[in-house]
């Protein structure tokens, strides 16, 4: 669990009340409460029965919900239940070594319950918890080896760049919730010593990310110091306050916030990036080889490992590639790769103006999007989604375009869009990414997570990014089936790319790739320049593993769909399908594949 949150802090969960060392749902709490009510009841008349394996596994869970809001309570916040959940207001996570070692004592225990539990015994929303969890205990414990902690330099999903969503959200209407807020961001300057620490630790042990990672966190880190404290990030939320209530929180970021960070930033340029590794490869490190095969089962939620994993892209990639040439000889008149992808990108139409263009033909898309979709699902959710560019401060520093989740309740969900590349990005991907990130993709499968009823919070808390990120990815192509791209030139830019983060990925940290060798790679999709091409090149640095999510993921779901197809023939609903592969929420590839196949299996007895 920790492995994921440290790889990807952006994703979201808000409050959950702590009784008694169980969380309890505001909207379900009695729910929730009765197994534990009457597992209580029957010990006392009976001497302490052994409870069933449904009161175990949502035990388990509990208790492992527990010991995550004890370190790690934001990311209850990241991962969009602050509708359902309660944290301290002035709580703040906790990255010391007796911490992060009290959690994996915990998790050392439960899993040896989770081992005594009989799996096969369970169904439904049980069944669902016991697989999510126990693939994200195994899952955790063997990312240990990564020493992740002492490596937390991250110019993607780094404190810097994490907290101050966290901020955003930030309650200060009453006069308690304000001081509940300075009291919490007054913690921030020890919580970033706690960091350097850590750092000082992997840098004596041998643990480091490269040289040109740390430099971009430099350059966030500039950014930060240069923006008039009033307007700090870190203190969003004074804005909503009277006058005295800004001038607290500008004070505590001149006077303790913005310090701690010139103190850290000095520490990074001058320690930190002089001993820390040349080489892009996890591999550099002690025991990488090992950390890479840990960190993919993270990021795919099963043990698949790297050499199935590039082999597997190779193959998507040469079936692409043909894909691409057939559509230049139809469009074209042209069979040369290359030259399909560079006509493509200089087709009269298919670029921007500027960089509010894009912003504004992303926005132009949403509605179209959502309408498009919806013959192809049962029901869409009703949340709506913005799309909004990236702070200044963190523009040109290597981010990625992404979605942010926010509970229904607390209004839509945003689009963060990265404009860097306007001037040479197309209007043909600005469509893919518009469907990856929104509808039917991110925003839709998300959103409907949020209304599943009776699936333990905890499900959501640890969600499968290869699932997730699957789900985007064969989201494109159901947008193809959907006609949401209005040219051709959307039909090969969606082709040209996938399945090379599966092959580029383990490439760099596995197969001994040169840095020149995947960037080439990269480019030679049509999707990246060199420029972009760099950003690429230390995001698979800075996270290993988690590019070969996408495909890894989307590549089971069509495999399903294709099995359901074959068998079901007449009898194959598309509606229902999506039903299946999205009504647990975002779970364990094996999970999900055993429910569909189980659906599959249903319809053909019928």
């Amino acid at each position: 669990m920790l492995a994921a949150l440290w790889i990807s802090n952006k994703y979201t969960i808000d409050g959950k009340t702590l009784m008694n060392g169980v969380f309890l749902m505001k909207k379900q709490l009695a729910a929730w409460l009765a197994p534990l009510v009457l597992l209580s009841a029957c010990q006392t008349e009976t001497g302490a029965p052994a409870p069933s394996p449904s009161q175990e596994v949502n035990a388990v869970a509990d208790a492992y919900m527990a010991s995550i809001r004890e370190i790690a309570p934001f990311a209850f916040l990241y991962s969009g239940l602050g509708a359902d959940v309660e944290i301290a207001n002035d709580a703040f996570d906790d990255i010391s070594p007796e911490a992060y070692a009290a959690f994996e004592a915990t998790e050392d225990a439960l899993a040896a319950r989770l081992d005594q539990i009989d799996g096969s015994a369970l169904s439904g929303a049980d069944w669902v918890t016991y697989e999510t969890v126990k693939e994200n205990i195994a899952s955790s414990r063997g990312a240990r080896i990564c020493k992740q902690p002492w490596q937390s330099v991250n110019h993607m999903f780094g404190w810097q760049n994490g907290l101050p969503i966290i901020a955003s959200m930030q309650p200060v209407e009453t006069e308690e919730e304000r001081t509940d807020a300075l009291a919490r961001w007054e913690k921030l300057p020890a919580y970033i010593a706690q960091d350097k620490a850590n750092l000082e630790k992997g840098l004596a042990e041998g643990y480091t990310v490269p040289k040109r990672v740390a430099a971009r966190v430099v350059g966030q880190l500039d950014s930060l110091l240069e923006t008039a404290p009033e307007n700090s990030p870190f203190i969003a939320f004074a804005e909503k306050g009277d006058d005295a209530f800004k001038a607290a929180a500008t004070a505590l970021v001149t006077e303790k916030i913005n310090p701690a960070i010139a103190d850290y930033r000095a520490f990074l340029n001058d320690v930190y990036i002089p001993a820390a590794r040349d080489e892009l490869a996890i591999t550099a490190n002690p025991d990488g080889a090992e950390c890479y095969e840990a960190l993919l089962r993270v990021h795919h939620g099963a043990p698949i490992g790297s050499k199935k994993t590039y082999e597997r892209g190779q193959e998507t990639v040469a079936a692409n590639t043909e894909a691409v040439i057939k559509r230049g000889r139809e469009l074209f008149s042209v069979e040369n790769f290359a030259e399909i992808l560079e006509r493509t990108k200089t087709a009269p139409g298919n670029r921007f103006d500027s960089e509010q263009e894009l912003i504004d033909f992303t926005r132009a898309l949403v509605p179209v999007t959502r309408e498009k979709s919806a013959p192809f699902f049962s029901k869409l959710p009703a949340q709506e989604m913005v799309v909004e560019p990236y702070a200044d401060y963190l523009k040109g520093t290597g981010q990625s375009s992404r979605y942010e989740t926010t509970p229904p309740s607390e209004g839509p969900a945003t689009y963060r869009i990265n404009t860097d590349d306007w001037e040479t990005d197309t209007k043909g991907h600005a469509q893919i990414v518009a469907v990856h990130e929104g509808w039917p993709g991110h925003h839709m499968q998300i959103a409907t997570a949020y209304a599943v009823e009776g699936l333990h919070p905890i499900v959501q808390l640890l969600s499968s990014t290869a699932y997730v990120e699957g789900w985007a990815r064969y989201s494109e192509a159901l947008a193809e089936e959907a006609g949401i791209y209005d040219t051709r030139y959307g039909e090969i830019t969606r082709r040209a790319w996938p399945a090379r983060g599966m092959v580029m990925d383990p490439g760099l940290h596995v197969y001994g790739w040169s840095e020149q060798q995947v960037k080439d790679f990269a480019m030679e999709s049509g999707r990246f320049d060199e420029k972009s091409a760099e950003v690429l090149l230390d995001r698979i640095a800075v996270i290993p593993g988690q590019l070969t999510a996408y495909d890894t993921g989307g590549l089971e779901i069509f495999a399903l769909r294709e099995e359901a197809e074959e068998r079901l023939g007449e009898k194959f609903d598309i509606r229902e399908f999506h039903n299946r592969i999205l009504e647990n929420g975002a779970v364990p590839l094996g999970a999900m594949r055993s429910h569909v196949e189980e659906w599959i299996e249903e319809v053909e007895s019928d």
